[in-house]
């Protein structure tokens, strides 16, 4: 019998160690300026087991002395797996509809948020949560990319 339903599941989502970065001499030189945050994303589909893999990486950055420092980078893989109607599979790629996009960023965010807020707890970035992000404004580059699909 065919599914009716999409079936998503978080298989897992952890800290990305490797790509993970302390700028520890930035941090110790901080003059209370201004920190921004930015954030970029990278959606992947692994053929064959309906796997979606996306990379959330935040960077934190202060101007100091006329230059961009960077004090961290934090990338947080997670993987999803994706079962149903709404998930039509080829060789090479995997057509999701927006809204599990939106699920997957938001899922991805809500950890990524908790996590840095662990990992910065005795520094003064714990002062500089990752920020609130409207989900809608964070898909708009992903739609700009998008190809539209008609059956």
């Amino acid at each position: 019998m065919k599914a009716t339903e999409l079936d998503i599941k978080l298989l897992r989502i952890e800290e990305d160690s490797m790509r993970t970065h302390f700028y520890r001499w930035e941090l110790m030189r901080y003059e209370a300026t201004p920190v921004d945050v930015s954030l970029t994303s990278d959606f992947s589909y692994r053929a064959g087991r309906r796997l979606v893999s996306l990379r959330l990486t935040a960077r934190y950055t202060t101007f100091r002395n006329q230059m961009n420092r960077r004090l961290l980078d934090y990338v947080v893989n997670s993987e999803f797996e994706l079962l149903g109607p709404d998930a039509e599979v080829s060789v090479e790629e995997l057509v999701v509809d927006t809204e599990l996009v939106r699920l997957m960023l938001g899922v991805a965010l809500g950890a990524m948020r908790g996590m840095i807020s662990l990992r910065t707890a005795n520094t003064f970035l714990s002062h500089f949560p990752l920020p609130i992000y409207n989900i809608n404004e964070l898909m708009e580059p992903i739609m700009k990319t998008a190809v539209e699909i008609t059956a």
